[in-house]
């Protein structure tokens, strides 16, 4: 029996053991090609030539240098090691293997502890909830990897639910003993720590909550606060994107900021172009207005914003229902209305056909009566203490305590 399928004839030598899938992968790529668009593949060239902008380069930066979410109740020290360890080459374990050693800290005692790299910042974060811990950590110096010493700086950062400010113009003399005496103190409720940035006139102060206080007690001294906003790590040793100079694993290989050369020489001159804003300056530097992230206050105040404009309902169901009340109300209102407008009708009806059985003038005694009600009226309020006489219409009296009392007295 026979079958005939669609395909191209072969010869005997193609049909080997040792050919495997070789003819396949040959065909295959001899198929695409025919039904393969030129301009398509051209395009597609020229896309991944494309540079990404200054916004996607920047987000592409702040999403790798992201970290995982770790426990809120924990603390958390950052470890930086400098002489030009790369954690990426070295291993992330050998390296965690490391920092427990040099911290002197039992296996026992590790059962809550979190190590976690950071590769494109090239640092390493330790997280735990135990204080003697976080103490060993942030008391490191130095550790050995395969022999070799190298130096480590390891800080602790500000708690979970605090937000940092920024106070300028503090004179270098004062120590941090005098910073803490000035900041941190009842005058100050929300401040937390403080901090100054290298050898600059610059503090940073941690407070308490999501909100940064408009001013802030230096002593005796007001001064205006301002919300603290990271940059995007810049080295500038390499100067290369996402780390800092401080761990900078390749300092010998060296990238102009300006035009992106490698490894220029001493008089090398270019003119400059931000990757991050496309002015004319070095990548990232002080001119550089997008060199800033956005604070972690302000993106959720804005997720905030954006959660309570969902909750709303839009405009046109807004406006709908304001109708619909409206007509709920308005059936109500008349209803009310009815009895009031019925009772004014039936009056009026009375009042039209009474003076069809009356005569056309009125009586001498409903003249009377309404002279009588007006004096009486009129007397009881300008004459009222002189009446001693109760009067003769409907046998009310409008005499005073203190004439009922002579009365009786008499």
């Amino acid at each position: 029996m026979e079958y005939q399928v669609e395909g191209e004839n072969i010869s005997a030598e193609e049909v080997t053991q040792n050919q495997g899938w070789q003819t396949v992968g040959a065909r295959r790529v001899s198929a695409e090609s025919r039904g393969a668009d030129p301009n398509a593949a051209a395009s597609l060239s020229a896309s991944r030539g494309d540079k990404p902008s200054g916004a996607a380069l920047k987000s592409k930066i702040i999403r790798a240098s992201r970290m995982p979410v770790l426990p809120k109740e924990d603390t958390i020290i950052i470890i930086r090691p400098r002489g030009g360890l790369n954690i990426s080459k070295i291993g992330a374990p050998a390296v965690a293997d490391a920092i427990l050693a040099a911290a002197y800290i039992s296996p026992d005692e590790l059962s809550q502890d979190t190590l976690c790299p950071n590769l494109q910042q090239h640092i390493m974060v330790a997280s735990n909830p135990r204080r003697e811990n976080a103490d060993r950590y942030s008391r490191l110096k130095q550790m050995r990897i395969s022999g070799n010493i190298h130096e480590i700086c390891a800080y602790e950062t500000a708690p979970h639910s605090t937000c940092k400010g920024v106070i300028r113009g503090i004179p270098l003399q004062d120590d941090p003993a005098t910073l803490a005496g000035k900041i941190v103190n009842q005058k100050n409720p929300l401040a937390l720590a403080r901090k100054r940035i290298a050898q600059t006139e610059t503090v940073i102060i941690a407070f308490d909550g999501h909100r940064v206080p408009n001013f802030v007690r230096y002593g005796t001294l007001l001064l205006k606060c301002s919300l603290y906003r990271k940059q995007v790590d810049i080295c500038h040793a390499c100067g290369r994107l996402g780390h800092r100079a401080d761990v900078c694993p390749t300092p010998s290989d060296v990238v102009c900021r300006g035009c992106g050369l490698l490894n220029p020489d001493e008089q090398h001159q270019c003119t400059p172009i931000c990757k991050f804003c496309g002015g004319p300056h070095l990548t990232a530097g002080k001119e550089c207005a997008h060199r800033f992230k956005t604070p972690y206050v302000v993106r959720r105040r804005r997720f905030e914003r954006a959660r309570q404009q969902e909750e709303l309902p839009p405009p046109s169901i807004i406006r709908f229902s304001d109708s619909q009340a409206s007509s709920n109300t308005s059936p109500r209102g008349s209803r009310r209305s009815r009895p009031r407008n019925r009772s004014m009708s039936r009056r009026g009806s009375t009042s039209r056909s009474a003076p069809r059985s009356r005569p056309s003038s009125p009586s001498p005694a409903r003249l009377s009566s309404r002279g009588r009600s007006t004096s009486r009226t009129r007397s009881g309020l300008s004459n009222r203490p002189r009446s001693n006489t109760p009067s003769a219409g409907k046998g009310k009296s409008y005499l005073t305590w203190a004439d009922r009392a002579r009365g009786d007295q008499a």
